[in-house]
């Protein structure tokens, strides 16, 4: 048999089978993580490198492991988080993985970690040891590795991620992108995802309570965001989405029960 011969015909989505591969982009306190963490199918992994996942203690079926940025240990990245990598992907084979749903928070110090990494391959520094021009290229193809690597897994997978503000070189003046090494890593990674959401918060003038909101569909300066489970041409609800955690279905329930409809 060829591999062309081995073409299906493509399945109809439903709750059981979509998996969600989402990245959220927002500024820190931006509720990325709790919403996230909250909403997912439980039970949830949350792999928490930026020290932010208290939010989520006590929340019942989300279990937090801590990777955090050591500067004076460049090899935590390997022994770490590419480390536990491997064992999920062995749980997986082994069919006895325990979760449902992976969290990876945040981005910012993965990249950070991941460049601790590649300092180790060339002894050749800039100043004040920062990174030189050969440090670049390696770390990059790393981190989109292990991204890649992430969401093969059969779980639902969400990466969280600030963004930066970045010069716009064809159309002028400037745009959104995910912080991240690399122009090309910024650009390309939003398109490894079917979900991507602009998250953000701001406070009731009456009450003074905060409220959180994805946005899940591009606009302006955020163009790269999309839904995959809000296709076709926004046809299961209208951006934005509120995150009200006192309110259910919230977060990725709401968006699941939008698109197939409440569990019975």
């Amino acid at each position: 048999m060829t591999i062309l011969e081995t073409a299906k015909p493509a399945e109809g989505a439903n709750r059981e089978s979509y998996l969600i591969k989402a990245l959220l982009v927002g500024k820190p306190g931006a509720g990325k993580t709790t919403s996230a963490g909250r909403t997912l199918p439980k039970d949830v992994l949350v792999i928490d490198y930026d020290n932010r996942a208290e939010s989520l203690a006590g929340v019942p079926g989300v279990h937090v492991i801590k990777i955090l940025p050591d500067a004076k240990s460049s090899m935590t990245w390997k022994e770490k988080a590419e480390t536990l990598t491997e064992e999920l992907w062995t749980a997986v084979r082994k069919k006895n993985l325990p979760y449902r749903s992976i969290l990876e928070s945040g981005l910012t110090s993965m990249n950070r970690m991941s460049m601790y990494w590649a300092l180790l391959l060339d002894p050749k520094r800039g100043l004040g040891g920062s990174p030189a021009k050969q440090h670049y290229g390696p770390q990059m193809k790393n981190l989109q590795d292990h991204i890649l690597s992430m969401l093969a897994l059969p779980v639902n997978y969400v990466l969280e991620a600030h963004y930066e503000i970045v010069e716009d070189e064809e159309e002028g003046g400037t745009i959104f992108l995910p912080k991240l090494y690399g122009k090309g890593s910024r650009t390309e990674l939003p398109g490894l995802f079917n979900e991507c959401y602009h998250c953000y918060h701001s406070s009731d003038e009456k009450t003074g309570r905060e409220k959180y909101f994805w946005h899940t569909s591009g606009f302006g300066r955020f163009d790269f965001m999309k839904s995959s489970l809000n296709n076709p041409l926004g046809k299961y609800w209208t951006d934005p989405i509120e995150i009200d955690l006192n309110v259910e279905p919230i977060g990725f329930q709401k968006l699941l029960e939008l698109r197939f409809g409440k569990i019975v």
